[in-house]
């Protein structure tokens, strides 16, 4: 899941250098075609008719409005794009952290196994040797007092990363919920 997130978070960052690129080649090309209109007014003001006078002067009058727009929808594109990798990386962090969380509930989980495995032997010792059988008695009473502690420290860390779950999914819809209302 790890790897997908990151290949997922490379895709972005391409996309954001090359948005950075296009956004450099437009505006170079935009500013070609002004300084062409530019220069197309000063000829066309100099010895032409009047009709190509009118058009040159309300072509140069509308690029600005279309190098305007020009560069809205490229910085709308940047953002939707860094909106993308921040919610990217919130879930990276929040994969992290439910990763780390399992690690802690499988390693209290091995504990406990042993510790039963433990108070399994010495059941069985208790019930094979039956002099040792109050010593094995009060080894087992120990023994399960520690599995209770294990068992409760295991319920504590499964509440805990559960809460962790719950709190990183609710942080990523929001983040969704605020990407679409940011759209319209």
């Amino acid at each position: 899941m790890s790897r997908k997130i990151d290949s997922y978070k490379e895709k972005l960052d391409k996309k954001l250098k090359h948005v950075k690129i296009w956004r450099r080649m437009s505006n170079v090309l935009f500013a070609s075609v002004f300084v062409s209109v530019l220069i197309f007014t000063v000829v066309a003001a100099a010895n032409a008719p009047p009709v190509v006078i009118a058009l040159a002067s309300a072509l140069t009058a509308s690029m600005d409005s279309v190098g305007s727009w020009c560069n809205l929808v490229w910085n709308q594109y940047q953002e939707a794009l860094k909106e993308k990798r921040e919610l990217v990386n919130s879930i990276h962090r929040a994969t992290f952290i439910t990763i780390g969380d399992m690690e802690n509930v499988k390693a209290l989980d091995e504990n406990f196994i042993v510790r039963i495995e433990s108070l399994l032997k010495n059941a069985e010792f208790a019930i094979t040797e039956e002099g040792f059988a109050k010593l094995m008695m009060d080894e087992i009473k120990k023994t399960v007092a520690m599995f209770m502690e294990t068992l409760e420290e295991s319920d504590g860390q499964a509440r805990s990363c559960h809460r962790h779950i719950i709190q990183g999914r609710t942080v990523i819809l929001k983040r969704i919920n605020y990407m679409d209302h940011a759209k319209t």
